[in-house]
């Protein structure tokens, strides 16, 4: 029974400590962002991403808070599609997100 409890301590302390780690970043970066791929535009929700990921950065931004290292269409379907299908929420399919520039 002991040795349950201290296993169940451990797994709380490690779930709190890694709540801790996910303080917000001092830099949170534009509430919203248009990236431009040619002549679309795909809307982005940065602050919503930054809450949904516990302010974890690194799983778009490698190695420069503010870029995304080769953006451009091969990145953004490797990143953002394969997290939308992993969570089961967010678009996934082209129109959903690529939405005509209006002239």
């Amino acid at each position: 029974m002991k040795k349950s409890m201290l296993v169940l301590l451990a797994l709380s302390l490690t779930a709190i400590s890694g709540a801790a780690l996910a303080e917000t970043p001092k830099e949170k970066g534009p509430e919203f962002i248009r990236f431009k791929m040619k002549d679309l535009e795909l809307p982005f929700k940065h602050w919503k991403h930054q809450k949904n990921l516990n302010n974890e950065c690194f799983h778009c931004h490698n190695t420069t808070l503010g870029k995304i290292d080769g953006w451009g269409e091969q990145t953004a379907h490797r990143l953002c599609i394969s997290c939308h299908e992993l969570e089961d929420k967010g678009p996934v399919y082209c129109r959903q997100c690529h939405v005509k520039k209006k002239k």
